[in-house]
């Protein structure tokens, strides 16, 4: 069916930043808002009938307010009215929408992002994530809304309700529950502070206020008590460590990275070294995350350090999927500023160049300079930054191919810095973290 009006029930924060979407990218659309705070005015807020009859029906109420809402909502409701769900939690929505919803259509969906982060970054939505778990639309209609919110920037994620609640127990939640404990502690910026410390206050400061949604989680999210379970676990474990007596190393520290030799977690090791009086260590090169982690789980290195956020990318997808599978002990966060080059073989014409190749992470840094510079060329994510610059130098990389990476990885595979520099922000500070078992 086509969509031409818009209700919205709820009014808080993110009812006020679902008005502004809709409002910004479908300004067409005759949109309602229901709101007990705001008495009907015909112009913006209207009565719950008004509202319920438009095409489509978002409810941005409360999680626990959820089933009382679309209950009052679905008598009212037009017969081809489509829900529309965008709690936080999708295993108690998605179980009362199959049990209340009728012949009704939905989509249970779930914006993985919220007010802070979209005025943060002065509402530029590329690569917010909206996940979808659930729904009785038909494909038509799904593949049509899917279509749209893509062109808008946004990035649709598919996944199980249960496999959704899973992820945002061990990072939403996990969040939250960090922020709140640093709130309640009084803990709070300084004049000294480092800049891992004011990406973790960031963080803090994004959820502090967030209270009532923080206790809503917890209470419908049925994931959430065994995070805390192995929360506690760990920190069990890390008092432990500290009131340790054998705490000195015995023979050279091994360090495990997550990229190849010239990458940036090598940089950030060798910091991390010197800055920690380590003079006596060896480097094992492991490429991604869950190597690092695996090889830390084994006893076969004594260190892993790997990076977890990118002031410019934001979280490093790779790392938080496998934090979340392993155990293990933070020694420090710590920043280190992130200058991306843009490498090919030596001889070759930029004329020649047509696919561009690097991890992820590096990719997302770069996104307006390769969009503005490089707009025919074809972009592939790849597993390491250093790594594609060694399989560029090696042959097993077209010479038509060229690859961001650091200008170290340039000195060490022989390839020639076409241009440098090319992050989209002068001040481009990459989070690594250090953990031990």
């Amino acid at each position: 069916m086509e969509i031409k009006s818009v209700g919205i029930i709820g009014y808080g924060h993110f009812g006020a930043l679902v008005e502004t979407l809709v409002r910004r990218f479908a300004p067409s659309l005759e949109l309602r808002i229901h709101s007990e705070h705001h008495p009907a005015d015909g112009k913006t807020f209207f009565e719950l009938k008004d509202v319920a009859v438009s095409d489509a029906v978002v409810f941005t109420v409360p999680i626990s307010a959820f089933e009382e809402s679309l209950t009052q909502a679905l008598p009212l409701m037009g017969k081809d009215t489509v829900i529309v769900d965008v709690a936080t939690v999708k295993v108690h929505t998605v179980e009362v929408l199959k049990r209340l919803a009728g012949a009704h259509k939905y989509i249970a969906t779930h914006p993985v992002w919220g007010p802070e982060s979209y005025a943060k970054l002065n509402g530029d939505v590329n690569g917010f994530r909206i996940v979808m778990t659930d729904g009785t639309l038909e494909v038509a209609g799904y593949q049509a809304l899917a279509a749209f919110l893509k062109r808008c920037g946004f990035d649709v994620v598919e996944m199980s309700a249960e496999e959704h609640d899973r992820h945002l127990a061990e990072t939403l939640f996990l969040t939250h529950f960090i922020g709140q404990t640093i709130v309640h502690g009084g803990f709070g910026r300084t004049a000294a502070d480092t800049v891992s410390f004011g990406y973790l206050m960031d963080a803090v400061e994004s959820v502090k206020n967030d209270e009532a949604l923080f206790r809503d989680v917890f209470r419908f999210n049925p994931y959430c008590k065994e995070v805390l379970l192995r929360l506690g676990k760990a920190e069990g474990e890390v008092r432990a460590l500290l009131a340790s007596e054998q705490l000195q190393n015995v023979g050279p520290m091994k360090i495990g990275i997550s990229g190849a030799k010239g990458s940036f977690s090598e940089e950030a090791a060798r910091t991390y070294a010197k800055n920690a009086g380590i003079e006596d260590f060896s480097l094992d090169y492991l490429i991604n995350v869950e190597n690092v982690l695996s090889a830390l789980d084994k006893g076969s290195i004594g260190l892993g350090i790997f990076p977890i956020a990118n002031s410019t990318g934001g979280v490093v997808t790779e790392a938080e999927e496998a934090v979340a599978k392993h155990s293990f002990a933070v020694k420090k966060l710590f920043g280190i500023d992130i200058r991306q080059n843009l490498l090919a073989r030596k001889g070759i014409e930029k004329s020649a160049i047509t696919k561009i190749v690097s991890h992820d992470q590096a990719l997302k840094q770069c996104r307006e300079y390769l969009k503005k510079n490089w707009p025919n060329a074809a972009v592939e994510e790849y597993e390491d930054t250093a790594k594609a610059a060694e399989d560029l130098a090696s042959g097993k990389l077209p010479d038509s191919t060229a690859v961001i990476a650091s200008r170290i990885a340039a000195e060490i595979y022989d390839l020639q810095i076409v241009e440098e520099s090319i992050q989209d922000l002068t001040s481009n500070f990459t989070t690594f973290i250090a953990v031990t078992r």
